[in-house]
């Protein structure tokens, strides 16, 4: 494992590719755009993804799983952003109907905040064990699909 590093909130590289080797049957997701998937030798694959924003050293994501991938694009204030999720596979059909959120809240915070900032690294939604965080273009997901903090509405507003 190699982690070159600069290792103060202030410092960003201006881009970062990130290879990850991960055993055949299970998948990698990170930040930015993937850019290839090689079968190694031992029946290990290595995925290559690469982020052309800066970014922070926190703000990268390493999530392997046994994931299902699905798209689908938003008509945004940019241009065509395409929307990928990566869930875990036996959670493929309560993704895909919880996800329809997704284009909504993007037209209302492109509206209010201005255009995503990462059009070209990729949207996407990653679910994770925990309860998730804004890792840059690759968001992890872990409210185990109920609308709101965890299933409560803490707003008070019936919109969760």
């Amino acid at each position: 494992m190699f982690w070159p590093n600069k290792d103060h909130q202030s410092e960003e590289p201006d881009s970062m590719r990130i290879a990850v080797t991960v055993p055949g049957a299970l998948t990698n997701v990170s930040n930015g755009k993937l850019r290839s998937v090689k079968p190694g030798p031992d029946g290990t694959r290595t995925f290559t993804w690469f982020v052309s924003n800066p970014i922070n050293n926190y703000d990268v994501a390493l999530n392997i799983a046994h994931y299902a991938h699905f798209t689908d694009t938003f008509k945004g204030e940019a241009g065509t952003l395409p929307l990928d999720f990566w869930v875990l596979d036996y959670k493929l059909d309560v993704a895909k109907k919880h996800f329809g959120v997704v284009k909504p809240m993007m037209q209302c915070f492109e509206h209010w905040f201005g255009p995503y900032p990462f059009y070209s690294d990729s949207y996407k939604l990653v679910e994770t064990p925990h309860l998730g965080m804004e890792h840059q273009s690759a968001v992890a997901y872990g409210n185990q699909y109920k609308m709101g903090y965890r299933g409560r509405d803490l707003s008070g507003s019936g919109w969760g």
